[in-house]
């Protein structure tokens, strides 16, 4: 066996509680290396002393997450008890509201800033009096990017960061565009944050649950207008930038994580929006990372949405008691290892704990994909089928992809293992099944699809969906990959299609952790839209899809023959 099984996360004993109350200072402020004045606020132990402390970089308004109803449950590190649990246990928490946000100066322009503004923030930390000179990072979403983007340059006194689903890359991983396809709830995320403050009520709460009137506008661009929302001068900067270039490369840091070496707990979850993050931060700095790096890293992956350690399931499957509670408790070991010099059980920990969904327990190895993974092609074949067979001379299969029309689907932050059963008499969805399984299969790492496929338009996007079906016919979602056609060489310089030529196209799902248990069945289904979770290609070629209003219909071919085998490779362990 390749992986060693647990029933929780590892529970050895966290820093004990040495206070009995937390205080809070207000409105600290300093100059960034433009003179932007930015501010934060203190959760401390009593007292004047030093302490180690964690920093939240922050959007969504550093006094709702100071405040956060006592017993209310968001999500690490959000969650009341957590935050003032680590205050009792000896530390500082400084969150600080990010550029242009809230109580900090200047203008906000997502993403654009975060890398010098958090370098210059942790190097002025390191240097107060009330910290004693160990800095780690905690947040999930915008707050997880904001680590990596302050870690990136390696300032003084970081010793730690626990990014929760944060992306490296901010034109292909995730969000606000993955791998050239805008996330279209994006916009009801900015639009409702508003230029300074937030716009509607109870924030965290109240945003990407629901399909807006708005999301149907063309273009893309629009969308503020049609929201009735004044269009804000970054909009119009992002929109103008459909390719991987300059604008986008400033907010990103793949490219600097070579000789990275701060212990990192990459967190995310099997159905978070965000999650190739977590599993490329982890890849990266595994293979570029300095000898010390690589072995500082962790990954932690539940069955999770965005809003992690939270369910263990839905209605319709419930993961088990093992899949939630565990978190908090992990991560404090982490920081008192590396802030504090405590704990040193966690050097014996593995480096990977993931939680396999169908077996319903915690999973965990020294490497992601685990040792001896067997990478196991399964085959698009005639008639719908799913085999390990190789093809043979077979006919393709198509459909019409429509803009007007999209493929609509459940796509809400916080839904689970979602039911795809309601894609299953769309024309415009092909699907390949797997036989039952006579016996369990184990499916453990990165998944990935090669598709041969011609469309009829210069450009046109493919979606992937990997799903489990149940015996009763339950199809629950498990992963998710996308991909522009004009971006399959290159998201710098793209390059159109040739109207019915086929292409190779290698798209990357992600990953997961699952038991197909017997009576199952893979299933994998093929399409060229996911809306509103995606915006749509309108098929025309374009040369800036997000200015685009006119639609053309799409001729689809899946190629699957002998000569051009389309397969997705699931890593079976």
């Amino acid at each position: 066996m390749s992986y060693a099984v647990g029933s929780d996360l590892p529970t050895q004993p966290q820093s004990p509680l040495r206070f009995d109350e937390s205080r809070v200072s207000h409105g600290l402020t300093f100059e960034a290396r433009d003179g932007t004045v930015l501010c934060l606020d203190l959760l401390r132990p009593p007292g004047d002393d030093a302490f180690p402390v964690v920093l939240l970089r922050t959007p969504y308004d550093k006094v709702v997450l100071r405040e956060l109803a006592p017993g209310a449950k968001d999500g690490l590190p959000y969650d009341h008890e957590f935050m003032h649990s680590l205050v009792r246990r000896g530390y500082i928490v400084a969150i600080q509201d990010v550029r242009g946000r809230f109580n900090s100066d200047g203008e906000w322009h997502p993403y654009i800033y975060e890398l010098t503004d958090g370098f210059d923030t942790v190097e002025w930390i390191v240097d107060q009096p009330w910290c004693d000179g160990n800095i780690g990072m905690i947040g999930r979403s915008y707050v997880g990017y904001t680590q990596w983007a302050a870690a990136a340059d390696r300032p003084r006194g970081l010793k730690a960061i626990v990014p929760i689903g944060a992306q490296p890359d901010l034109f292909a991983s995730g969000f606000p565009i993955f791998n050239g396809v805008f996330n279209l709830p994006m916009a009801e995320l900015l639009l409702a944050m508003g230029r300074r403050s937030f716009q509607i009520r109870d924030f965290m709460s109240n945003v990407l649950h629901e399909t807006k009137d708005y999301f149907r506008t063309l273009p893309i661009a629009a969308i503020p207008e049609a929201s009735g929302a004044p269009v804000p001068a970054w909009w119009d900067e992002m929109m103008s930038h459909p390719n991987r270039d300059a604008y986008w490369l400033q907010g990103s840091y793949r490219e600097k994580l070579d000789g990275f070496s701060v212990p990192a707990m990459n967190i995310s979850g099997w159905y978070d929006l965000t999650l190739h993050g977590a599993l490329e931060n982890f890849r990266a700095v595994r293979e570029r990372g300095s000898t010390e790096g690589r072995e500082r890293q962790r990954l932690v992956m539940g069955p999770w949405a965005h809003w992690a350690d939270v369910s263990a399931g839905n209605e319709a499957v419930d993961f088990g008691p093992s899949a939630v509670g565990g978190l908090g408790p992990y991560v404090t070991r982490f920081f008192d290892h590396w802030l504090k010099g405590e704990a040193e059980e966690l050097a014996d920990d593995a480096r990977v704990q993931v939680f396999a969904m169908g077996a319903n327990e915690w999973w965990s190895a020294n490497d992601w994909p685990f040792p001896d993974t067997d990478f196991a092609r399964f085959h698009l074949r005639a008639d719908g089928q799913l085999t390990r067979e190789e093809p043979r001379d077979e006919e393709p299969d198509g459909f019409r992809y429509d803009p007007d029309d999209p493929v609509e689907g459940a796509w809400s932050m916080h839904n689970g293992p979602i039911d795809d059963r309601v894609v299953d008499d769309r024309p415009d969805v092909l699907v390949y099944v797997s036989e039952p399984l006579e016996q369990a299969l184990d499916v453990a790492g990165p998944l990935s699809v090669v598709l041969h496929a011609s469309s009829s338009a210069r450009d046109t996007d493919w979606h992937v969906r990997l799903v489990d079906v149940h015996p009763d016919g339950y199809a629950r979602f498990l992963a998710h990959g996308l991909l522009r056609g004009r971006f399959r060489e290159s998201f710098e310089t793209p390059t159109l299609l040739t109207p019915r030529q086929v292409e190779r196209y290698e798209i990357d799902l992600g990953g997961t952790a699952n038991r197909f248990l017997p009576g199952h069945r893979v299933r994998v289904e093929i399409t060229s839209s996911w809306f509103p979770r995606y915006e749509r290609n309108l098929n025309t070629g374009a040369d800036n899809n997000f200015l685009e209003s006119a639609a053309t219909i799409a001729e689809q071919t899946i190629f699957h023959d002998r000569e051009r085998p389309s397969y997705v490779t699931l890593p079976l362990v």
